[in-house]
């Protein structure tokens, strides 16, 4: 992970639950979006994605797939949303998701299989991550 990713990773709040659970702040490659849910309150915007998350190891399991690692469920909250391009299909398939300094806010770039999104906010906070089975 690029230094200026982890600074603004670093900005997350609850960000150390995620890097507790891997060792390291997951790429979330092959992630999916779950749940989508969105808040406008007044001028100020909620968005919440739930992720299933895992990393995977270089070993296959008995259907011929790569094993995973702390497959887990993660939701992160995006508060004060200042600006949102999303487009999704069914259950998105996330390739890549990137972490920046955009002024006085983050913002939140990922590709997947429905397209490029984003996601500008002045706060994103990790709510809560569950561990589940493999």
């Amino acid at each position: 992970m690029a230094t200026t990713e982890n600074l603004t990773i670093s900005r997350i709040g609850n960000a150390e639950t995620v890097i507790l659970h891997f060792g390291y702040w997951p790429s979330f490659h092959d992630a999916t979006l779950e749940r989508i849910s969105l808040s406008v309150c007044s001028s100020k915007s909620t968005v919440t994605f739930l992720i299933e998350t895992a990393e995977f190891i270089n070993e296959l399991d008995e259907q011929g797939q790569y094993k995973q690692f702390r497959p887990c469920s993660i939701e992160l909250q995006f508060k004060n949303v200042k600006d949102t391009f999303l487009t999704f299909d069914h259950t998105p398939v996330l390739f890549e998701v990137e972490f920046e300094q955009a002024d006085n806010a983050i913002n939140c770039s990922f590709s997947s299989s429905a397209g490029s999104h984003s996601i500008v906010a002045e706060q994103i906070t990790v709510l809560s991550l569950t561990p589940t089975k493999q």
